[in-house]
């Protein structure tokens, strides 16, 4: 059920405005969520010269504690685009094994160097800095388009088909119609919402507390976790910069 306050009331006359403007783009693909999911595949689309605007609520990509861990299958993606050497040159760090310390000792998770890959390892990076790369090599393709600060508050549907979103910006209510309209939004996705679809659950219920310690110079660290008492503390090396 979507809780009525969470949406923005719109206006006579924003409506009106709303329904007389003609400067709003038509694209093929709206994509609601400017996270790697989103991004990518506004990326991968514009490179085949499909229209495509993606659309962010927040004003920059600058959140911390998400997913900063790029897996080998992705460094192979980014590959086949040709863009992993331009990836590679951001600042990271790389994971080749990791493990668990146990009540029972040492238990190994993962060994990435067995993998038959050119990328046997996990690379870590900032994802404020992943966004912004992917954002950036998707704006060399005429046929994307981002729009920061845009956030999604209602569905335009026409004969119980989505045809595109209604959103507000700083400067007002605004609209776009699409072909087809990509719920990119999160695990808490508005947009599934707005549709009335029903998440299927498959994960077990886990409380997860994240938090960041500087590094010292001469401090020795490895990214792993110990795993004891029913509890988990797991570490991650972010690399040398100032998010580390």
């Amino acid at each position: 059920m979507l809780e009525e306050s969470t949406v923005t009331p719109i206006t006579a006359a924003e409506e009106a405005a709303i329904a007389s403007s003609s400067a709003e783009p038509e694209v093929t693909c709206c994509i609601v969520g400017a996270g790697p999911a989103g991004l990518m595949l506004g990326l991968l689309l514009a490179r085949q010269g499909i229209s495509v605007l993606v659309l962010e609520a927040h004003g920059d990509f600058e959140r911390d504690f998400r997913g900063d861990t790029i897996h080998p299958s992705v460094l192979e993606i980014i590959d086949q685009l040709g863009l992993s050497e331009r990836l590679l040159a951001l600042p990271h760090a790389r994971i080749q094994q990791f493990g668990l310390q146990t009540e029972d000792g040492w238990l190994e998770l993962t060994d990435f160097r067995l993998l038959a890959t050119r990328y046997p390892y996990m690379m870590l990076v900032p994802q404020v800095d992943f966004l912004t790369f992917l954002a950036r090599e998707a704006q060399r393709w005429p046929a994307f388009h981002l729009e920061m600060g845009a956030r999604v508050e209602r569905l335009l549907e026409q004969q119980g088909r989505v045809i595109g979103v209604r959103y507000r910006t700083r400067e007002g209510w605004r609209e776009v119609r699409a072909l087809l309209t990509v719920a990119a939004d999160g695990r808490f996705s508005w947009v599934r919402q707005l549709a009335g679809l029903e998440p299927v659950k498959t994960s077990p219920p886990i409380d997860v507390l994240w938090f960041r310690l500087p590094r010292l110079p001469g401090d020795q660290l490895a990214s792993g976790g110990r795993f004891l008492h029913g509890r988990a503390l797991v570490v991650l090396e972010r690399g040398t910069g100032p998010r580390g």
